[in-house]
């Protein structure tokens, strides 16, 4: 086969055929393009302030981003890591605490919280009287203001609706310790004024005699306490371990006992099966958009640290 070639005909067979099969090496080794991150369509909720090792992760709603992961294993994975507080996760997962991402070497995802920007806000001076009242089942209190039991106006001043400031209500009657900056709270339930400097967010609270009952989300019944024994999710709401109220928010048509129930199915499978929906930033379940089968969880205080 090698009749006929020189010496150096050889030599320069042998170099290109070694080149090339160099070349064809370096093709089939070449790394394929890595997947482009991809944002789950659901947001992730945290239901208080949180940490994984020197992670911070302050309570409310997070956007989860994903690479050659499905958001669906994102979800576990981040519920199962804010279990591991010391940080230390199960190999190969490593976390990075400034990004707030996580990678196992191949794989990775991060998350982010979530900062809508606020609606426009009323025209100065012009203050916005939400629609009925926001109740409060018993006697409570944030940081030194007391919040006797009953029924409260809520007015807006700047940068937020009637549904966000009383979501926001909701949070600060769950922190009993006080508001958490840039929040300040001045007055008495009388008259109670909650601003936000640095957002530019500001409502009032007032006490009323009425027994009228409208926004908020303590309004209706609230069932018995239910325990969670350990740190759980159903989806994208993480459900730490501890006290919670099962509540019937107004217009529900279901019981306690089947709320219970349907609670107690959706954290065994750690979802929510058709046609039910988890709305993970209010804490509540439906049986479809617009249903009147539904029913939310509430914290209770000092339950969970």
């Amino acid at each position: 086969m090698l009749k006929g070639l020189t010496r150096v005909g050889l030599l320069a067979a042998l170099t290109a055929a070694l080149a090339a099969s160099v070349t064809a090496a370096t093709a089939t080794a070449a790394p394929v393009a890595s997947a482009a991150a991809t944002r789950c369509p659901a947001t992730f909720q945290v239901l208080h302030n949180d940490r994984i090792g020197a992670m911070s992760l302050p309570a409310g709603a997070y956007y989860v981003t994903v690479n050659k992961l499905s958001c669906s294993q994102a979800s576990t994975l981040f519920a199962d890591f804010l279990q591991d507080y010391d940080g230390d996760l199960p190999y190969p997962w490593r976390g990075n605490a400034s990004a707030k991402s996580f990678t196992n070497g191949s794989a990775s995802f991060s998350v982010k919280l979530a900062s809508p920007a606020p609606p426009a806000p009323p025209t100065p001076g012009n203050v916005v009287t939400c629609p009925g009242t926001f109740s409060v089942l018993h006697n409570d209190r944030i940081g030194s203001v007391a919040f006797p039991q009953g029924q409260y106006v809520m007015k807006i001043q700047r940068g937020l609706t009637c549904s966000q400031a009383a979501s926001q209500f909701a949070l600060f009657l769950d922190n009993p310790k006080g508001v958490n900056a840039p929040w300040t709270l001045t007055g008495t339930a009388a008259n109670a004024s909650f601003k936000d400097n640095m957002g530019g967010f500001a409502f009032t609270v007032s006490k009323t005699g009425g027994s009228n009952t409208g926004g908020g989300g303590r309004t209706a019944v609230t069932c018995t306490t239910f325990t969670v024994l350990h740190n759980d999710h159903v989806g994208s709401l993480y459900v730490p371990k501890g006290k919670y109220d099962i509540v019937l928010p107004v217009g529900s048509t279901m019981s306690c006992a089947a709320a219970q129930k349907q609670f107690v199915a959706f954290l065994d499978a750690e979802a929510v099966p058709r046609p039910w929906i988890v709305d993970a930033n209010n804490a509540t379940f439906s049986r479809g958009y617009g249903s009147t089968v539904k029913f939310g969880i509430d914290p209770v205080k000092g339950a969970i640290g």
